[in-house]
């Protein structure tokens, strides 16, 4: 064995011998937390189920939107059930407003933020729930659950689940989307064929009709002219150049002669608009954002929150994939292409692919 394959096995044996570590240190510390205590061993039917919770603290955009099947699940499957969800930070409620759910908490998890925690915690306490589910199981879920009174805690199996829930699933990797890998844990615990999941974030009529007046006096006397927006923002290797936009969009001018409006969206991170475009829009409100997007004709965006912000509210969107996995990130949305390859985009047979042509 050469010394690079001996140093690299010993770095994967101390690694592996880290994560047992302090695996059980989480273990030991959720159990001073509260662990299982309350848990029931019987599995409650969906009729004795009066109340449910749904936990997922993350702070990334894109994550919320993938939740949306899952929590859409929850409530076909436990109709007469209040059914509540607790998310990390305030601003992510507005992504499951009209879904039916009772309450929606906050956990505020965080080194800053602990009082608030603390004070969240309190609240949850107050009343019992029959059902709490963790459909990603992260550590801060956990705590959370440990820290939660409840009959049933249901869970894919992990060494720091289990001690934490009343009820754990293997996890078989049915689903190769981040979105729909959640959706497994249902199926097992109702014993349920695999079924077409998808989560729609679902406008009002008048979010709609708000989003088309600003479309409209944006546009002014060009709105009788085909539109397309795009959004340059990204996480780090997943920005798209500047001259990799320019040829793309250069295609969509050619195909319409020139007549086309082009509509930059603008962010914190992207304040200056490329030369081409005509027209910019800008919204920090997610939902106004979405019903904005969802009246374009037609969105580009890389990997990042405002693709799947305007897939899952139904908009014509086209996904840049140009190095995350769209098996597991894509696009889910009826009105979604996914694209690998940039430089192979044909104008023409795009619009054609969604039916704008």
């Amino acid at each position: 064995m050469s010394v690079i394959k001996k140093i690299r096995t010993a770095l994967r044996q101390f690694d592996g011998k880290r994560r047992e570590k302090s695996i059980g240190l989480e273990v030991w510390f959720l159990k001073l937390l509260g662990g299982r205590k309350g848990r029931t061993e019987r599995l409650l039917k969906p009729t004795e189920v009066k109340r449910v919770l749904i936990i997922r603290n993350n702070k990334r955009i894109g994550n919320m939107f993938f939740l949306l099947p899952f929590v859409n699940q929850v409530k076909a499957l436990y109709p007469d059930a209040e059914v509540e969800l607790i998310l990390s930070d305030p601003w992510q409620g507005s992504i499951f407003e009209n879904l039916g759910l009772s309450r929606i908490h906050f956990s505020q998890f965080g080194l800053k933020t602990i009082p608030q925690f603390f004070r969240a915690m309190k609240q949850l306490k107050q009343q019992p729930y029959d059902l709490v589910l963790l459909p990603y199981g992260g550590s801060s879920d956990r705590i959370v659950a440990s820290m939660v009174e409840a009959k049933n805690v249901v869970a894919f199996y992990g060494p720091a689940d289990a001690a934490v829930c009343s009820h754990t699933y293997k996890y078989q990797g049915r689903y190769p989307h981040f979105a729909l890998s959640c959706m497994e844990l249902l199926e097992q615990l109702h014993n349920a064929e695999p079924a077409e999941y998808f989560g729609r974030l679902i406008l009002s009529d008048a979010e709609q009709q708000e989003a088309l007046k600003q479309l409209q006096t944006l546009l002014g006397e060009c709105q009788a002219k085909p539109s397309l927006a795009y959004f340059r923002g990204a996480r780090g290797a997943k920005v798209i150049a500047d001259k990799d936009w320019q040829i793309l969009l250069a295609k969509f001018k050619q195909h319409y002669a020139g007549e086309v409006n082009l509509i930059e969206i603008l962010s914190p991170d992207v304040t200056e608009p490329l030369v081409e475009a005509e027209f910019t829009y800008s919204n920090g409100d997610l939902r106004k954002l979405a019903a904005f997007l969802q009246q374009v004709p037609l969105f580009f965006c890389g990997d990042t929150g405002p693709l799947h912000l305007a897939s899952s509210a139904g908009a014509y969107c086209v996904g840049l994939f140009t190095v995350t996995n769209v098996a597991q990130y894509g696009c889910l949305g009826e009105h979604a292409v996914n694209v690998t390859d940039l430089a192979a985009i044909d104008a023409a047979n795009l619009l054609e692919d969604l039916k704008l042509q």
